[in-house]
């Protein structure tokens, strides 16, 4: 019974063992493929690849003029907006006129310098203040003096131009003043005319005569008015040549006086240096003789030091003023040869301008008269139609009315002339005051006021030898107060005369881009009021795309401006290929070039690349691997077991021929059907096995 027992239970494990082996063999493959990596696939086929670049970016103007602020001023109105075109001297934007902050901060500044000089001189504690202080009055006295001799030629100048206008107007008030007297004068003959007619006695005879008598009138002022015309021509002719010669008169004067200023400059510049070279030598002239006027016996060691010491510098200074005389002469000369031209021109400018007065005066004159002529022929027809008709005594009235008008007329051409007249001697009388000396006056003062700051200069020096003044530093840290009081005084002058101008123009023409100012802001200093895009230096737009992108792209090719709707498309082409600093190399930077109707900051996206082309093998780019060898792609082959197909990845190096955004045309050794692994649940190598996804 027990060996029974043990029988069956053998038999039942046995039979368990069997089925077991049998349903391991059935479904080892499938048990075996679930372990297995799973990976995706894709025939490898013909196909066409077209490699094109789509990139995007903005728009930006190669040129752009900043039209800035030099001080702070107060905007009145501002005439333009971003888009608008301008060209070059169109108006911006107008300032109000007057003060700014900084030449209110300048002044303060200006202020508390001067107050610092004078405590610096309070603190130097030396017996000199006064000494210093009139040798500081003295120096600006000169500057003036000198300014002064500077501008007489042209204070002189304008004073004779105002005279000369003066005469000028005058001349036309006497003829303003004739003509109303022949105007009267036409006016005493009408009203003898109408008292004719007037008289009761008057019979048809009397009135055939007074149309015959109307009819030689007639005739008279037919002539007069051709002879009047003829007279308003040549007059007309002679003014317009007379304003031509003018403009160019005054073309000539204007370089030759530019170039006569330029001269006078250099001059005064070289007078400067000479005075402060003959001042130091007079200071030296003066130390020597007091220095010999010691007995030599008596003569510290010192004292015979600085005498040899002052005769080598007396030398040295001598030999400086010889050469600074030398060009004094020479620049003397320039000058003097400026002088006859600037003055020839300057005469030349008063005569065309006598000359332009006198032929507009003429012309006035015969255009009236010329005026006068044809009214006169014209009411001499007139009267003549109306005594034929009867009317003779209503004609005169109307002549004698239009008469009274034009010397109306002429009147209150008298008032302008005679109101201008006042203006140019109130202007006449200014030019008086400013000339209060003359030039010998000047030069008398002006080298007194020399030999005075010599002599003042000489006091300071020969007390800071003496130890009356006893620290280096202060009389330096004075030198360099004046100094800057000087400097603050002529920036002030320079920005009080920019301050003038009211308008702000275009610098450039082209395209406003941002606008700093508003109507009414108070702007600052130094701040950006307009950008003028400059649109005929172009723009351009600069990508970032990959080495591998820009490898299909070269200088010059064209491209392909993708969802513009704003007009005619911009033309687009590569101007540039360069690395990108900032990837390493990885990247690269295309700029392109932008022409069209385009502006600044426009967003545009771009194709580029060449035309598609039919390839044998084309793959999908996630299947394309690289690593030091180079690039691959991994096959999946079957190979035959007991258990059935197993299906391994296998390395194929390929070359790329050419790309798109999704696949690759690739040299490679395959047949067709062959599937490419695009895709795997694990990263996969050459010769694992795998299998594939349903």
């Amino acid at each position: 019974m027990a060996e029974n027992k043990k029988k069956g239970w053998l038999r039942a494990v046995i039979i368990v063992f069997v089925t077991a082996m049998l349903l391991l063999t059935l479904f080892s493959n499938t048990i075996m493929n679930r372990s297995l990596p799973e990976v995706a696939v894709q025939n490898a086929a013909s196909g066409t690849i077209t490699a094109q670049v789509r990139v995007s970016g903005t728009v930006s103007a190669n040129s752009v003029k900043e039209v800035r602020l030099e001080e702070a001023r107060t905007v009145d109105t501002v005439y333009v907006r971003r888009g608008d075109t301008v060209s070059r001297g169109d108006l911006l934007a107008t300032l109000v006129a007057g003060e700014s902050e900084d030449v209110y901060n300048l002044e303060v500044e200006l202020a508390q310098l001067q107050i610092e000089y004078k405590k610096m001189l309070l603190d130097a504690g030396d017996s000199l203040t006064e000494t210093r202080y009139a040798l500081e009055d003295a120096q600006d006295e000169l500057e003036e003096v000198r300014q002064y001799l500077a501008d007489l030629p042209d204070l002189t100048a304008k004073k004779q131009a105002l005279q000369d206008r003066i005469e000028v107007l005058e001349g036309q008030i006497k003829a303003n003043d004739e003509l109303i007297a022949a105007e009267q004068k036409q006016i005493d003959e009408l009203n003898k005319e109408l008292k004719k007619l007037t008289d009761p006695g008057m019979d048809p005879s009397k009135l055939n005569k007074a149309i015959n008598e109307a009819k030689d009138a007639l005739s008279d002022a037919k002539k007069a008015s051709n002879a009047a015309k003829t007279a308003r021509t040549e007059a007309s002719d002679i003014y317009n040549t007379a304003t031509r010669s003018y403009s160019e008169a005054s073309a000539t004067y204007e370089a030759a006086d530019k170039a006569y200023t330029a001269a006078k400059d250099a001059l005064s510049d070289a007078q400067k240096e000479y005075d402060t070279l003959k001042a130091k030598k007079i200071a030296l002239q003066d130390r020597i003789d007091a220095l010999e006027s010691i007995p030599e016996e008596n003569r510290t060691a010192d004292e015979a030091a600085e005498l040899v010491d002052k005769n080598t510098e007396l030398d040295g200074v001598k030999q400086q003023l010889t050469a600074k005389s030398a060009e004094i002469d020479e620049k003397s000369e320039a000058l003097d040869a400026l002088t006859a031209p600037r003055t020839a021109a300057l005469d030349a400018l008063n005569t065309a301008l006598a000359s332009m007065n006198a032929a507009f005066a003429n012309y006035s004159t015969a255009d009236a008269a010329a005026k006068s002529a044809a009214s006169a022929y014209d009411a001499a027809q007139e009267r003549l139609d109306e005594l034929n008709d009867g009317f003779a005594y209503a004609l005169l009235e109307s002549r004698v009315e239009e008469h009274n008008d034009n010397i109306e007329e002429l009147t209150e051409n008298k008032k302008e002339i005679e109101d201008e007249i006042a203006e140019v001697k109130e202007d006449l009388a200014e030019a008086e005051t400013d000339i209060t000396k003359t030039e010998k006056e000047a030069k008398k003062e002006e080298t007194s006021l020399l030999r005075a700051i010599a002599g003042y200069e000489e006091t300071l020096r020969l007390a800071k030898e003496n130890g009356e003044i006893n620290a280096e530093t202060d009389n330096l840290n004075l030198e360099i107060a004046r100094t800057q009081i000087a400097r603050k005084k002529k920036e002030i002058a320079k920005l009080k005369s920019k301050l003038t101008a009211t308008e702000i123009t275009a610098p450039v023409g082209g395209t406003i881009g941002n606008v700093g100012v508003t109507s009414g802001d108070d702007a600052e200093s130094g701040i950006t009021a307009f950008e003028i895009i400059v649109n005929e230096n172009g723009y351009t737009m600069e990508c970032r795309v990959t080495a591998a992108q820009a490898a299909q792209l070269r200088v010059g090719q064209q491209a392909e401006v993708q969802y513009y709707y704003w007009g005619d498309k911009p033309r687009v082409s590569i101007a540039a290929i360069k690395t990108d600093p900032s990837s390493g190399g990885k990247n690269k930077l295309i700029t392109f070039a932008v022409e069209g109707d385009i502006s600044d900051g426009t967003s545009l996206t771009v194709t580029v690349g060449s035309r598609g082309a039919d390839y044998d093998t084309v793959v999908p780019n996630s299947a394309i691997r690289e690593d030091a060898n180079g690039k691959f792609i991994l096959l999946v082959v079957t190979r035959s077991s007991p258990l059935g197909n197993r299906y391994f990845a296998e390395r194929r190096d390929i070359e790329v021929l050419a790309s798109d955004a999704t696949q690759s045309a690739v040299d490679a050794k395959l047949g067709w059907g062959d599937y490419v692994i695009t895709n795997a649940s694990v990263p996969i190598s050459d010769g694992m096995q795998v299998r594939m996804s349903q």
